[in-house]
């Protein structure tokens, strides 16, 4: 930061966030302690991500007031399982599930 720039707002400390399990799901939201999210997001504390997982971060965008922590995550949400949601996180596509053999 240079001297001339202004000092980040201290409202502007959210973050949103986007964990992903071993079999591709993805959990998005926003909080203003990341740290203190990740440290139950596998356990029973956390209903949405208790099982299964283990739930690891794989994105995030910090530096956000809780008003726009919040329609950016709605906007994610809505974008989910979309091309443009794959394309604004940078985020690869988890690999489809493979077909079961046909019976002969």
């Amino acid at each position: 930061m240079q001297s001339g720039d202004p000092a980040p707002a201290p409202e502007a400390r959210w973050v949103v966030f986007i964990l992903r399990n071993p079999a591709g799901r993805c959990f998005i939201g926003h909080t203003a302690d990341l740290e203190k999210f990740l440290a139950t997001a596998d356990a029973d504390v956390s209903a949405w991500t208790s099982k299964p997982g283990p739930w690891p971060l794989v994105w995030k965008h910090v530096g956000l007031t809780e008003d726009a922590a919040r329609k950016y995550e709605t906007s994610l949400k809505r974008d989910r399982d979309t091309p443009r949601f794959y394309t604004r996180t940078g985020l690869v596509p988890p690999d489809p599930p493979a077909d079961p053999p046909l019976a002969a």
